[in-house]
Parts: structure tokens; C-alpha cells; sequence
């Protein structure tokens, strides 16, 4: 044997005998690193974790090592140091599903969702697993390309077939795409498959008031109140925004003369005031209502966009004058207020308009069955809602 072989196979020996301690140095460091990560001592974490990538830097150890350094350095909101740790460990390893899974979700945490959809293209390309495929159908759908979206859903729901999430990720990518029934029903599934689920009543909930079913979203909402108050919150705030405005209580105004819509049939404008005394004399009397959201200023105070009729039907109960002939000495009303005008404080209009006593002086008028009726819009341009916008004394809101 010569001497050069013995001196080869001592100095592979001594290679190996140090890189197995390098290794064990390695791993009590990432031990250290994983235990200062799991108590918050994310400084010591950082320091313990570098310790164990840098002793062995091409290996499972280093891998880990790496992926919890940049989940530390997440933790910390160093998004940016995140990002090169995981870059680095690419570097080193291309071929780690998690890591680019990890990459793309700190990209989308940052809104770069062109990097991240890349990072995710890569991680499924490596692992087409449902959660891969989840996350880069997210990204698709962040960026508006929907069609991709809803391909790597329904993947995600073929392989999690006993899941609700990709149902619900599906309805959300519908909704976007204005599908609003698809996306309803794609909530629905979701919900059938697992009751408690809230995320998917919620959404469900958001597609109803797309879909102009408020009523049953406002029953969502009451259910979430019960089992989730943050997602009953946030439904509730977007039926407010979405939901069509009501006129939903009546007032005097103490600057005007009240107009009295409780009085039935018959009441003398000399009732109603003494002003009216005279023929031919004329007052102006105020109604106020309240809306139960913003409104537009300018909507609200055209008067264009106000009637003042008689009430019409087919039961006698709610007709002008109970259905009975209308008598000589009834006046004419006025089609339009004279003005109206807006509180946006308290989100209520005062509106104005004037009543004429005929040349007799007896003029009579049937109050509780004057309609009021307003086809204006609220603050976002949204139309009145057809079941409360109008008033009369009798009948209320309707």
C-alpha cells in the first residue's frame, strides 16, 4: 500500500469525522433557533438560526433553518429581510415547494402579486398539492385573471373534495366576475359541507346584496352575530353601504308650521291652521322624514324628485277620503313641495310646501291620506328602495 493512499484514506476519514460534527453543530443550532422562535425571542432566534444555515449550508438543516428565519423575520415585519432569506435558500436548493409557497406569500403581503404569482407557479410546478394550488389561485385572483383562478379551484376542489374552501374561493372568484347566482351557489356548497363554517355564510351573505336580496343577507348577518360579531359587522356594514335607502320615521320640524298627517277625512284648512282663514290665503307647512343612510344633498333637495298625491288603491281603507266621493270643498294639493331641505347630521329632510284655502274659505282636506313620496338617491347613487318611499298618515311607510 503506498504511502499516499493511507494518507487519502486518513484525510477522507478526518473529512468526514468533521463534517458530521460540523452537521451536529448545525442542528443543536437550529434546536436553539426553534426554541427561541417558539417563546418570542425572535433576536436570539435570528442569531441561532444564521449559526445552523451558515455550519451547513447544503442541507435539510440549512433548509429549515431558512424557513424559519424568514418566518422570524415576518414575525418582526422585516418583509425585506424575509424575502432575501428565502431567495437565499433557493439559491442554495431550488427545489423546496415550502419555501417558494413561503416566498409568494411575503410577496402578496407586500402587494407584489406579479412576484408572487411567480413565486407560486414555482411551488406548484415543484408540488401541485391543493395548498399550492390554493395559494397561486389566489394570486390569480388578485390580479383579475379569473378564468386561471377558477381552474386551479376547482383542481384544489377535486382533490379536497370534503373541504369548503375551495367552494368558497370559487364563489368569491364568481362574484368578482359580477356571477353572482354561481357564486351563491358555490357559498352554498361550501356551507353544506360544513356548517359552521362562517366565512362562507358571510360571503354568502356579500352575494345576496349583490344579487338584491337584502332581506335574506340581513338574516345571515342576524345568524352571524350570534357565532362570528367581526363577520357579522362587516356584513352588516356592507348592506348598509349596498342596500337601497329608506325613509323610516316622521317628524315636526318646530321652525315650521307641523302639518298633521294623523287628521282623517273632512279636517278644515282652519284646522290645520289659522292662517288659512282668509280665501284664497295660503301657508306653508313642513313634514320631516329620516333616512336610514346618507343621502345626496342635491337629490334630496330637488324637488322634481318629490310627489305629493292622493292615496289610490283598491282597499277603500288606504283611498283618499276612505273611497268615499271627494266633497266640493276639498282643495287641490300642490304635485311638488315648495322646498326641501337636508340635515346631513341627522339625515333628515324638512320638506316644505304650501296649502291654498279656496275662494269659500271652507276648504277641507283628507291629511292621513296624503302620500309622499320621494325617488331620489343616497350618497353612493343608489335608488330609494321601492318598499319605503313614501309616507302617508294613514299607512306609514311603504
Amino acid at each position: 500500500m503506498s504511502i499516499f493512499d493511507v494518507s487519502a484514506k486518513t484525510l477522507f476519514i478526518a473529512a468526514n469525522a468533521q463534517a458530521r460534527g460540523m452537521r451536529n453543530l448545525a442542528l443543536r443550532a437550529l434546536n436553539a433557533g426553534l426554541e427561541a422562535y417558539v417563546a418570542k425571542k425572535y433576536d436570539e432566534a435570528i442569531v441561532a438560526l444564521k449559526r445552523a444555515a451558515s455550519l451547513d449550508p447544503k442541507s435539510p438543516t440549512a433548509n429549515n433553518a431558512y424557513d424559519y428565519l424568514g418566518r422570524t423575520y415576518t414575525r418582526l415585519g422585516d418583509n425585506a429581510a424575509a424575502i432575501r432569506t428565502y431567495r437565499e435558500s433557493l439559491r442554495l436548493d431550488p427545489n423546496q415547494p415550502a419555501i417558494q409557497l413561503a416566498l409568494g406569500n411575503v410577496y402578496f403581503m407586500e402587494e407584489r402579486l406579479e412576484a408572487a404569482v411567480a413565486a407560486y407557479e414555482q411551488a406548484v410546478r415543484l408540488n401541485p398539492d391543493a395548498l399550492n394550488r390554493y395559494s397561486l389561485g389566489q394570486g390569480y385572483l388578485a390580479l383579475g385573471r379569473y378564468d386561471e383562478a377558477e381552474r386551479q379551484f376547482e383542481e384544489v376542489r377535486r382533490l379536497t373534495p370534503r373541504e369548503p374552501e375551495a367552494d368558497t374561493a370559487l364563489g368569491r372568484t364568481y362574484a368578482k366576475q359580477g356571477r353572482g347566482e354561481d357564486a351563491a351557489r358555490a357559498f352554498q356548497r361550501a356551507i353544506d359541507l360544513q356548517r359552521d363554517y362562517w366565512t362562507a355564510h358571510a360571503e354568502l351573505g356579500y352575494a345576496l346584496v349583490d344579487n338584491g336580496d337584502i332581506e335574506r343577507a340581513r338574516d345571515i348577518a342576524d345568524q352571524l352575530q350570534d357565532n362570528d360579531a367581526a363577520l357579522a359587522a362587516g356584513l352588516n356594514q356592507y348592506i348598509h353601504e349596498k342596500a337601497p335607502a329608506r325613509m323610516v320615521a316622521s317628524y315636526t320640524d318646530d321652525r315650521f308650521t307641523p302639518f298633521f298627517a294623523s287628521k282623517g277625512p273632512g279636517t278644515r284648512l282652519t284646522d290645520l291652521s289659522p292662517k288659512l282663514a282668509q280665501p284664497d290665503s295660503e301657508h306653508l307647512f313642513a313634514m320631516s322624514f329620516r333616512f336610514d343612510k346618507p343621502m345626496d344633498r342635491a337629490s334630496v333637495q330637488a324637488v322634481d324628485n318629490w310627489s305629493i298625491t292622493r292615496a289610490t288603491g283598491a282597499n277603500p281603507a288606504f283611498v283618499y277620503n276612505f273611497g268615499n266621493p271627494v266633497p266640493a270643498s276639498e282643495i287641490t294639493l300642490p304635485a311638488k313641495p315648495a322646498m326641501v331641505l337636508y340635515n346631513e347630521t341627522d339625515r333628515t329632510a324638512t320638506v316644505l310646501f304650501a296649502l291654498r284655502q279656496n275662494a269659500l274659505g271652507n276648504g277641507t282636506i283628507d291629511p292621513s291620506h296624503i302620500v309622499f313620496g320621494f325617488r331620489g338617491q343616497d350618497v353612493l347613487g343608489i335608488a330609494m328602495d321601492g318598499a319605503a318611499d313614501e309616507y302617508s298618515g294613514f299607512s306609514g311607510f311603504a
